[in-house]
């Protein structure tokens, strides 16, 4: 049998070894030694191994076709599945979701809906974007009705990062979104909805910012009652490979485990307003801290979150009402 030639492989692999932040994630998600890639990649050694050259591919999935080229040509019988497999996402992650049952475990009740946020939103961060493109991930949460027989009628924004930045979060990050939205579509059709270039979308509802070409919204459900909606934002189009799709998927059924029971809607209970622009939310949204006070000095509340709710129920009808006139 002819000698297969790893010369394409060797270059590849030496280029991509040279990126910082390539070279720690081969390090995070691969468990290949700087060794061995060094002796791949100085050729003294002729063949490497199959099962560690499929790491190699998971562990890079923005240099999966690339990689798969060069080394296809060397080892024209190698294979790795389209879209990952369990196997290789519990290689990387184990401590991650350990740590995630740990919180979901033991996190005093009124901290257990932000502790398993931030956890999950930590760990992707550093998967969904390994370039540091800078990529939106939010999460946008039903709005409690002021009386159980009433519809939902927006959800509101409660988490929301831009991967890789320590900005902190600022007040007027908690819009609400409501039809106008592909958050809003997605929870009202209770389907993912992905839009691969928010330009040329025409069908469905997208909100255009300058910062936004790619985006894909997931329901928060459980038993079939919904909660809210995870989504995700990319400055590049075309972002959202169908890997990274599935993977996205698993981690909105993760986020489903922060919400409480009540917190679930039946799907003929949200019938989501349009919402006005944020320019036009900004103003009512910035007056949210004092208005709690004030509440609270005029009126007996059990408790501060309780003098929350019904400020953002009031912030809710005047948004409603805002949206209506214009």
């Amino acid at each position: 049998m002819p000698e297969r030639d790893w010369s394409e492989f060797r270059a590849l692999l030496k280029s991509l070894w040279q990126d910082t932040t390539t070279r720690k994630l081969i390090e995070q998600r691969a468990d290949i030694s700087a060794r061995t890639l060094a002796r791949w990649a100085s050729g003294e050694t002729e063949k490497p191994d199959k099962k560690y050259l499929s790491r190699l591919v998971h562990a890079l999935p923005h240099h999966r076709d690339a990689l798969l080229t060069v080394i296809v040509k060397a080892m024209p019988d190698f294979d790795v599945p389209l879209v990952d497999t369990t196997q290789s996402q519990i290689d990387y992650l184990p401590h991650h979701f350990m740590r995630l049952l740990e919180i979901n475990a033991n996190a005093p009740k009124n901290l257990h809906f932000s502790a398993v946020i931030d956890q999950i939103f930590l760990q992707l961060q550093s998967y969904i974007d390994p370039e540091r493109i800078g990529v939106q991930l939010i999460l946008a949460q039903c709005s409690s009705p002021c009386a159980p027989d009433r519809p939902i009628r927006s959800m509101r924004q409660i988490k929301k990062i831009q991967t890789h930045q320590s900005l902190p979060a600022s007040p007027t990050d908690h819009i609400f979104l409501g039809a106008e939205s592909l958050a809003g579509y997605s929870v009202g059709m209770c389907q993912t909805c992905i839009v691969q270039d928010v330009q040329r979308e025409r069908r469905l509802p997208v909100l255009r910012k300058p910062d936004v070409s790619s985006l894909a919204a997931y329901p928060i459900q459980r038993g079939g009652y919904v909660a809210g909606c995870f989504l995700s934002a990319s400055p590049q189009p075309d972002f959202f490979s169908q890997r990274l799709q599935g993977i996205l998927r698993i981690y909105a059924y993760l986020l489903s485990i922060a919400f409480e029971s009540d917190q679930f809607y039946a799907p003929e209970q949200i019938r989501l307003c349009p919402m006005p622009t944020e320019c036009v939310q900004h103003p009512y949204i910035a007056q949210f801290q004092d208005r709690v006070l004030a509440l609270l000095r005029c009126e007996p509340f059990p408790t501060r979150s309780e003098a929350e709710t019904q400020v953002w129920q009031q912030i809710e009808e005047a948004l409603v009402a805002a949206s209506n006139d214009m």
